[in-house]
């Protein structure tokens, strides 16, 4: 007796999924990547402290601003742009406007003047920030 048997098509590689994948894994690093490298100013070397018993974490709101003398003058930036005071006094008050309890961290360069970043933590200050939190890095091991 003859069976007509149909033998199947061979199933192949389903390339559309794959490309799926793909490409979400590429935006998700590019967009990571992105965040990463506009929060720091590279010109920033922040000052060194001991670790804390209790080290803060970083909130998903926070705006960092980054501050540094050039040429005796100060320099502010946030995202890689250059801000005067009163242009950040404007930014962070529309902010604080839209949340009362705005988290902002402040890179200070360790070569700094006092005086710069009293300036900067004033202008936070009378923009109704009272949220503010500093960067540091870890002491060098000596060997």
């Amino acid at each position: 007796m003859k069976f007509n048997t149909k033998v199947p098509e061979p199933i192949g590689f389903q390339l559309a999924p794959m490309l799926d994948v793909v490409f979400l894994l590429l935006i998700f690093f590019v967009v990571t990547q992105k965040f990463i490298l506009n929060e720091q100013d590279l010109k920033v070397k922040v000052p060194t402290a001991p670790k804390s018993t209790e080290e803060a974490s970083r909130a998903i709101d926070e705006i960092i601003i980054n501050a540094r003398e050039e040429n005796d003058e100060l320099v502010i930036t946030i995202d890689r742009e250059k801000f005067t005071r009163e242009k950040l006094s404007d930014m962070l008050k529309r902010m604080v406007a839209v949340n009362p309890n705005q988290p902002v961290r402040i890179r200070g360069d360790a070569e700094m003047s006092w005086q710069r970043m009293a300036d900067v933590i004033s202008t936070c200050s009378q923009a109704g920030v009272w949220n503010v939190s500093f960067s540091k890095q870890m002491p060098k091991e000596s060997k």
